[in-house]
């Protein structure tokens, strides 16, 4: 048994075509055949080459690149090189340079450079400060073990 529409050949008792996916004659059986002889059609050959479907794209949009989020921010421009030399001789002067990075860390109008500077420059020293009080603790241990049997 074959298709009619693509020319497939099909399993007896087929309702449709497994490859075309038409509706098939049911096929009468041989004793019903022989008294009704019906004429045999010729099979057309399957096609060659389907054209693709036609698609339509939607019209392109222009893309405006957004500027970054960080230099949205106020007061975010980039610090020059005499700035920075600036802050790090302010670093010298002993109680000015505490009251300075504090005031540059938490301050709501300060450079958004110069508060990162002065927020590293508090982590910096502040492990500085515990690292140097572990060692003279571990220092001071070892002078009094060294010195403490002459008492």
């Amino acid at each position: 048994m074959f298709c009619e529409n693509c020319g497939k050949s099909l399993p007896d008792g087929a309702k449709f075509c497994n490859g075309c996916g038409a509706k098939t004659e049911p096929v009468q059986p041989a004793y019903a055949a022989a008294a009704e002889p019906t004429p045999a059609r010729p099979v057309p050959p399957p096609p060659l080459y389907t054209p693709p479907a036609q698609t339509t794209y939607a019209p392109q949009q222009t893309y405006t690149p957004q500027p970054p989020a960080y230099s949205v921010q106020p007061d975010s421009e980039p610090l020059r090189v005499g700035q920075y030399i600036g802050m790090i001789l302010l670093m010298f002067v002993p109680i000015l340079s505490v009251i300075l990075l504090f005031m540059w860390s938490f301050g709501s109008s300060v450079n958004l450079n110069k508060k990162n500077f002065a927020r590293a420059m508090l982590i910096v020293s502040a492990i500085g400060i515990v690292l140097s009080i572990i060692f003279s603790t571990a220092l001071i241990g070892i002078v009094g073990e060294l010195f403490g049997g002459y008492y």
